[in-house]
């Protein structure tokens, strides 16, 4: 048996670093447990609906884990005590997010399966884009709060630099005779006023999981890159663009669908760390 036990961060980097253990045990007929999704499990209606895997909340267990791990009784994947008596494998989460890429893909649709969101999220946003039948939509994931820090602020984008790109891709489909409209999602609320001249639209009162199931609605998406915007991109089979620079020019024909971790449809890979 496997048991993922660390908990990397928020939602999608717990989801990202879950998948390749998962996909193992789906690959090859092995149990999985998972102890670490915590409060975002409530989020997800068919965590266990797999006979493989299974998700449980046991804060005491992990706690003695995470203290047998600081004193070096357990590394991540490799054989110790447990392995030996127990054929137990303990799992670190967020250094495991690249493995098993070929798994991942070819069981992907089992996983889509095991993380659909509850239908109070289905429903309310499905009903949602109900109204705008006829237009494509883009996904914007405009990431802002922790996105000001990291790496420097390399990927943090003004309005105006994000309003630049996406009137880029607006004229584009309107070449092709596509009605477009933007869905801006963002972790800092999001002043529509600030992007007069374009359709845009937020769903009001949202949450991260709402944007989440929404993005993967959407006919494409864009935003600087992160493990959310390849969450829905994988979990939705959309095609996605990531923003690299500010100045940087986008073509329709860059967008892809996200298979696995920092991996394309088209095979590229997205290499920011």
């Amino acid at each position: 048996m496997i048991i993922n036990y660390d908990s990397p961060g928020q939602l999608c980097n717990r989801l990202w670093s879950l998948v390749p253990s998962i996909a193992y045990g789906l690959e090859y007929g092995e149990k999985v447990l998972v102890i670490n999704l915590g409060k975002y499990s409530a989020d997800f209606e068919n965590l266990n609906s797999n006979k493989l895997i299974r998700f449980a909340s046991y804060k005491r267990i992990k706690r003695i884990l995470m203290s047998l791990k600081s004193r070096g009784y357990i590394q991540n994947g490799k054989a110790n005590i447990f392995k030996r008596l127990f054929n137990l494998n303990f799992v670190e989460g967020w250094s495991n997010r690249l493995g098993n890429a070929g798994m991942v893909e070819k069981q992907s649709d089992a996983i889509r399966k095991i993380f659909a969101f509850n239908s109070d999220i289905t429903d309310f946003v499905d009903q949602f884009f109900a109204d705008y039948n006829g237009f494509t939509i883009i996904g914007v994931h405009i990431r802002r709060g922790d996105y000001k820090e990291w790496l420097d602020g390399v990927y943090y984008y003004t309005d105006d630099e994000y309003i630049c790109i996406l009137k880029n891709i607006e004229e584009q489909f309107e070449t092709k005779g596509n009605k477009v409209k933007f869905l801006l999602c963002s972790n800092e609320k999001v002043n529509l006023g600030n992007y007069n001249g374009l359709d845009c639209i937020t769903i009001p009162d949202t949450s991260g999981a709402w944007d989440l199931y929404a993005l993967s609605k959407c006919d494409y998406i864009i935003g600087p890159p992160s493990s959310y915007s390849q969450w829905a991109s994988f979990s939705g089979k959309v095609p996605v663009k990531f923003i690299m620079r500010a100045d940087g020019k986008v073509d329709l024909s860059d967008f892809s669908k996200i298979i696995s971790f920092n991996t394309f449809e088209n095979r590229k890979s997205l290499n920011i760390d």
